[in-house]
């Protein structure tokens, strides 16, 4: 969008730099902001006043605080007595302006008085413009460092205030903010009116938001918290499963955490456009629309899933990030890592049937890729510019630091955890804590060593990986326990302290788990008696990857057959076993053996676990002359269970085999290549469009993606005038963001070209590009076509967003599986660096190389595997 430039010489205008800021200096602590915004959708502009009260602990006559894109008509600063109109500095870099006032004051109160203007963005981020219905809407997301282009402040999480919030906006607009609604009085001037916010509890300037449009909400409450959960005029049908999830979520936590929901209500706000999944402002949760909204005519588990998650989530954070805050962003995992943590527990109370504990096992294995790459770094990551601070929101912040606070929890004991951690959110509410607040809180309460165990992997990058050796003999099982660093560029010294919890069968019964701390290098355990098997970690709840061995794995495949593992730990032990196998410390004659054992143990989550590393198999490592036996292995491992699955759910079938119907069935078409499959996946999509028949809501995105494979120009045809609709509903009524999707799957080059301009067209939201893009660039046959049009689109493809837009785009080039598409994006990423997202280039890089390493050191060893077929 084009900028108005300023009308006269006096205003100031503080632009956006490529460099950024530096940490305010601590002598100037704010106390309380009055934030006066008024938006207008004609001229795309906003006009702002501030006044912020703040304490001067010195004598002073400059005031440096974070401003960016802003036009600075008035500054004006009183304390002391006295009331000085400031000159203003702006330092565009460093993204901060400078008032210097003639006489000193201080120390002491004082007000810091501002008028300014600016630019309703085009960027989802700051106070921007969103467009859907026809018109626009105004939204604010200003985590991490972008409350400074909604308003002149102090943009820092400990500089912590209590905030009035107003607007003046169209009559026929409604505001939703942090506080209730205290007033709404007509004017200032014609179809105009004025809302005026309860006065917020302290919290940080990035929790701040004012969302602006035609809203209508469906009302609730949990334990007298009054909860809404809004979007656009409408929508209202679709808000019932979003409400339901924040209500339980509500007393869950009120119920688990020792602390009352701390703030006065709850909103939450579905939005066309934003930048993130969703974000977690106090009291006024902000969601991209499409993770909020809930067809109930169309309820696949999946996307029923996906919004709780979301929900949960970000719910959580009202203790994790909104009451208690970091002192600064190196320890950003203590907002996200404990939400991750905390936002299944709900759900496992609510819905049993979805297995969460399952899916908390799957979730760690992206970050646990990622810290076994060279290119990893350790949850506490030093960060002072926005771009370092953007970058730690990552798969480390979020599901390394769950996992190893899950394994401190199973360490402790879940009840002594419990009480430790409504002990944290006691001692830091409306404040800021950092790690060593966390885990010496945890230590003390519990009376347990817990903290050496969470410093040791919270501070050092990587992973342990801990050998496993077990042997009997004279009665008495010997088990050696050695570790190292997952990561070739860790110290090969390096050790954490591991709690190392494990279970065992001997005498044909399976006794109590057992942990012990390895605390060095290695160590020996003697258990009474010998074991016919050994597992160590116990319901999947360690942050490291474990090695048996051969004849170890032969011995666990008896554990799988006899159900001495739960689905967690079959989850656990299968991951472990393809981690090694891609990082070729393990031959991939291990790990297929084992998968077919926990295919074959009968119908449970784990075989979507196997699945997804056959789907994987089949797009990066198989080759033409592979392909034919591998399909048959895949017909033969998986028709079995779809047979006894079928198509369509059975009454009052529950959610978990659901999933995995919906999981065989693609996976036995995609990578299976199983003709009856592809043509049934055809002919009921065909009776779909027809208005001839009907689709299971669990089963339809699989089949609308199975039957495009072998699609023809009339099925394209369907799928892109539905995409275009950019409908939020499932099924009859849209459904665009599955037919976007289902645009990937077709094969025909004509079509794909079709769908690549589309994906960067003006009928897809900038948002929603990427998710299109990194389908297709995940897909053997459409990567290379895919990556030569991204690189032509470079330059559009950078406004779709911090945090899910060019990094799923620059994440997804690691399905690159050959050396001349390696060497292509390394040279484009070489040329072409996007700030805050250099480390992401280099582990996806990385990630090619890995692939390519496995799949020539594995071909071999899988073509005997697979000669049998």
């Amino acid at each position: 969008m084009k900028r108005r430039a300023a009308l006269a010489a006096a205003l100031l205008c503080i632009g956006s730099g490529l460099l950024p800021a530096q940490r305010l200096p601590a002598t100037i602590v704010p106390e309380h902001y009055a934030i006066q915004l008024s938006p207008d959708f004609s001229t795309g502009m906003f006009q702002g006043q501030v006044r912020i009260a703040v304490r001067l602990t010195e004598l002073t006559n400059t005031v440096t605080l974070n401003a960016a894109e802003l036009t600075f008509v008035e500054a004006i600063i009183s304390g002391g007595g006295t009331t000085q109109t400031a000159t203003v500095r702006a330092d565009v870099e460093r993204e901060t302006a400078t008032l210097t006032i003639p006489r000193p004051i201080g120390p002491g109160p004082a007000t810091i008085s501002i008028r300014y203007s600016a630019a309703l963005n085009d960027e989802l981020r700051g106070f921007y413009l969103s467009h859907g219905s026809g018109r626009d809407y105004a939204v604010t997301q200003l985590e991490a460092t972008d409350a400074r282009r909604a308003f002149p402040c102090f943009d820092e999480p400990a500089m912590k205030a209590t905030f009035d919030i107003s607007t003046t906006i169209d009559a026929r607009d409604t505001a939703i903010s942090n506080g209730r609604v205290q007033s709404d009085t007509p004017g200032p001037g014609p179809g105009k009116h004025t809302v005026t916010f309860s006065r917020t509890p302290k919290m940080s300037p990035y929790l701040v938001a004012l969302i602006i449009g035609d809203w209508e909400c469906a009302r609730g409450g949990a334990d007298g918290v009054p909860i809404r959960i809004c979007a656009r005029a409408g929508m209202k049908d679709q808000l019932g499963f979003a409400l339901e999830t924040a209500e339980v979520a509500v007393r869950y936590y009120n119920r688990y955490l020792g602390v009352r929901y701390p703030f006065e209500k709850l909103d939450v706000i579905g939005v066309p456009d934003f930048a993130a999944g969703a974000m977690e402002n106090t009291a006024a949760i902000v969601f991209r629309e499409q993770s909020l909204l809930v067809d109930p005519d169309a309820r696949s588990v999946e996307h029923m899933k996906q919004v709780a998650e979301y929900m949960t989530h970000e719910i959580a954070h009202q203790w994790f990030g909104d009451l208690v805050t970091p002192q600064w962003w190196n320890d950003i995992w203590l907002n996200e890592g404990f939400a991750t943590w905390l936002e299944r527990r709900p759900l496992q109370e609510w819905k049993p049937e979805w297995n969460a504990r399952f899916d908390e096992v799957r979730d760690a294995q992206g970050a646990m890729n990622v810290d076994a790459l060279e290119n990893t770094r350790s949850v506490r990551t030093e960060v002072s510019t926005p771009d370092e601070i953007n970058e730690v929101f990552d798969s480390i912040a979020y599901q390394k630091t769950a996992q190893i606070v899950r394994m401190a929890e199973a360490f402790v004991g879940p009840a002594r955890y419990r009480g430790a951690i409504n002990a944290y959110l006691k001692k830091f509410a409306y404040g800021n804590a950092t790690g060593e607040g966390y885990w010496d809180t945890i230590a003390a309460v519990t009376r347990t060593p817990v903290d050496k165990i969470i410093s040791s992997f919270i501070t050092q990058p990587s992973l342990p990986l801990l050998t496993v050796n077990t042997t009997c003999s004279g009665d008495k099982t010997t088990v050696e326990l050695s570790q190292r660093p997952m990561s070739d560029a860790v110290p090969a010294s390096a050790t954490w302290q591991i709690p190392v919890c494990y279970k065992r069968a001997r005498n044909g019964k399976v006794e109590p788990a057992a942990c012990e701390v390895l605390a060095t290098s290695s160590r020996t355990l003697t258990l009474a008696g010998c074991s016919s098997w050994l597992f160590v970690n116990v319901e999947g709840r360690g942050y490291y990857r474990t090695a048996y061995g051969n004849e170890g794995l032969k011995t666990l495949a008896t554990a799988i057959r006899d159900r001495g593992l739960a689905v967690e730990e079959q989850a656990s032990l299968l991951e472990d076993t393809w981690a090694l196998v891609r990082l070729n410390r393990e031959p991939i004659m291990s790990f297929l053996p084992l998968s077919q054992e926990m295919v074959k143990a009968g119908i449970s989550p784990v075989i979507e676990s196997v699945a997804d590393h056959i789907n994987y198999l089949s797009d990066h490592v198989i080759d033409d002359e592979q392909r034919p036996a591998f399909e048959r292995w895949v017909q033969q491992l998986l028709r079995p269970v779809v047979d006894r699955l079928g198509w369509n759910p059975r009454a009052q079938e529950g959610d978990d085999r659901k999933e995995v119907r919906s999981t065989v069935i693609y996976t036995l078409g995609y990578a299976g290549g199983d003709t009856g499959i592809l043509r049934e996946a055809r002919r009921r999509m065909d009776m779909y469009l027809a208005s001839a028949g009907t689709l299971d809501p669990s089963i339809f995105n699989t089949a609308l993606q199975l039957a495009a494979l072998q699609g023809d120009e009339a099925l394209f045809d369907h799928y892109l005038d539905r995409a275009r609709s950019g409908g939020t509903r499932g099924g009859r009524d849209g459904g665009a963001l599955s037919y976007r999707t289902g645009l990937a799957y077709f094969s025909d080059p004509a079509l794909r070209r079709r769908t690549l301009d589309f994906a960067t067209s003006s009928d897809v939201r900038t948002q929603d590009s990427p998710a299109i893009l990194a389908q297709l660039l995940s897909k053997r046959v459409s990567a290379p076509d895919t990556w030569e049009h991204v690189k032509a689109h470079w330059d559009a493809l950078q406004k779709t967003g911090v945090f899910q837009g060019m990094r799923t785009v620059i994440r997804s080039t690691s399905h690159f599986c050959d050396r001349a598409a390696r060497n292509d994006v390394a040279q484009f990423f070489e040329t072409h660096r996007i700030s805050g997202s250099e480390r992401l280039a280099q582990q996806s890089l990385e990630t090619i190389d890995r692939c390519i390493a496995m799949r020539e050191q594995q071909s071999r060893s899988l073509s005997e595997f697979l000669s049998a077929y």
